[in-house]
């Protein structure tokens, strides 16, 4: 059974607790992005079935709201499209749902913030050195690290990425050369 869109803006304004000027508020970045204007008077002509949107302004609104076209209209579809919802762990559809509901200026600054965690994240990713990256990869013969003239230390690194310590070379030094005269045993 077939909707209208009335219906389901009256629907999501109620389950999201939002007002007109709130579903207004949130759809000046979409406005923006896809030069499709919508005005006050307009949308309230919408919610109280009066008038019906045109194509871009149900894409607005449909990207606005994070619904899919169909639901929108009124189709007895998902909400929510499955390949979008099916990405999103039940954290992340929870910050969507509270993002929606901040004013622009707001969201900004959980965008802001997110994309400052990425960046952030991404460098700490960075330092971590793939044992399967091939280009990385250095052989080391044993037997040249008990032999400092054959080894740059200053190269190697402890898990943090700090120098080694003057005593962790020797250590180590003492440790592989135990190993390989185990081996020539």
């Amino acid at each position: 059974m077939k909707t209208d869109t009335s219906t389901r803006l009256r629907q999501i304004m109620s389950t999201r607790n939002l007002k007109q000027v709130d579903i207004l508020n949130l759809s000046l970045p979409y406005q923006n992005k896809f030069n499709i204007k919508l005005s006050k008077s307009t949308l309230s002509q919408y919610v109280n079935g009066i008038q019906s949107p045109d194509q871009n302004r149900i894409y607005l609104l449909a990207q606005t709201l994070g619904v899919s076209e169909a639901w929108l209209m009124g189709f007895d579809v998902p909400m929510v499209e499955s390949k979008t919802n099916s990405d999103n762990t039940p954290l992340i559809e929870e910050t969507l749902n509270a993002m929606k509901k901040l004013e622009s200026s707001r969201q900004k600054v959980v965008l802001d913030t997110a994309n400052s965690q990425l960046k952030e994240q991404e460098k700490e990713t960075a330092k971590v050195i793939s044992l399967e990256n091939k280009k990385n990869q250095q052989t080391v013969d044993l037997a040249e690290l008990v032999d400092d003239s054959k080894i740059d230390w200053d190269k190697w690194v402890s898990f943090e990425g700090k120098p080694l310590t003057d005593e962790a070379k020797e250590e180590m030094k003492r440790v592989l050369g135990k190993r390989l005269e185990n081996k020539d045993k």
